[in-house]
């Protein structure tokens, strides 16, 4: 019970006379099981594709190939995303401590965690500042809002904490919540930093500042609940536009089931104009000529 209790960052009560137990932040072992379980089963599929891919070029099979290259790249991305999200999930840990704060987080930048990690132990003496702001990715199509939290030591070192979605918070790691809690027991205040927008090239392809054209700045406090409101439209516009294709590809499976050649209704009606294409064009045979010659000269003697 006290470790379901600290893993959702909650302390449980410590009898009289014994110091408290630290809280403790890490992902839950449903979490950890569903990403560890998706990953098992897609791997096999994603080993797979890279020596069909060389069998098809090697025998000089084209047709199709191209499609399954990118089939090959889309599901090298999902798979990026899933091993990213469970080695988050393994390793990512924070405890408080009564006198320090132990975090095990990622070493790389970026909101989205990255596979390197460090684990380092901070004193709450040698915290400076606890620092709050919220990102805006996007422009006003897809906006993404991120909350992020860092400490800075007194050497002025900055040490990210973490970032969530204010669309999707994480249970398990809410980071401007252990930012507070973090500075009730270093006994600083947190400073809100207010809205930034953030370029996405620059923050995690490295690119230079004059490729890019998205401004940068500080964003108004009143445009935060229209870039919410914008946000939110776009995605339910995306899931009608997905699940209506899905819907259109399942009728279609319905109407006309998957054959060799074109749909069933398509393949009679192409039959029947070529059948009868076929014997309006087609050349007389011997006997059925001579037949007709004959029917065409007795019906001229027949008398009248």
């Amino acid at each position: 019970m006290a470790d379901a209790m600290a893993a959702m960052g909650q302390t449980p009560a410590a009898p009289p006379g014994k110091p408290a137990d630290p809280t403790v932040y890490a992902a839950g072992g449903g979490r950890k099981f569903a990403f560890s379980f998706v990953f098992l089963l897609l791997l096999p599929f994603f080993v797979s594709l890279p020596p069909m891919l060389f069998w098809r070029i090697s025998q000089g099979h084209w047709q199709g190939t191209f499609g399954l290259a990118v089939l090959a790249v889309a599901f090298a991305f999902i798979m990026f995303l899933i091993v990213i999200e469970l080695m988050h999930s393994l390793m990512a840990r924070i405890e408080l401590g009564d006198k320090a704060v132990k975090l095990t987080l990622p070493a790389g930048r970026g909101p989205t965690p990255m596979v390197r990690y460090k684990t380092r132990e901070i004193p709450y003496s040698d915290i400076k500042a606890i620092e709050t702001r919220r990102e805006i990715y996007g422009g006003s199509v897809a906006p993404v809002l991120l909350k992020g939290a860092r400490l800075v030591l007194k050497d002025d070192t900055p040490v990210k904490l973490g970032y969530v979605s204010e669309a999707d918070s994480d249970p398990s790691f809410p980071y401007p919540d252990i930012a507070h809690q973090i500075a009730e027991r270093a006994g600083i205040p947190v400073t809100d930093m207010g809205n930034v927008r953030r370029s996405a090239q620059k923050k995690f392809l490295g690119l230079k500042t004059a490729l890019i054209a998205e401004p940068e700045g500080t964003v108004e406090e009143a445009q935060i609940a229209e870039l919410n409101a914008s946000h939110r439209r776009w995605v339910m516009r995306l899931i009608l536009l997905l699940v209506g294709l899905v819907a259109v590809g399942i009728a279609l499976d319905i109407i006309f089931p998957p054959s060799s050649g074109l749909p069933p209704a398509l393949t009679s009606l192409k039959s029947l104009i070529i059948g009868r294409a076929g014997s309006a064009q087609a050349p007389l045979s011997g006997a059925r000529a001579s037949q007709l010659t004959c029917s065409f000269i007795g019906s001229r003697r027949r008398p009248k």
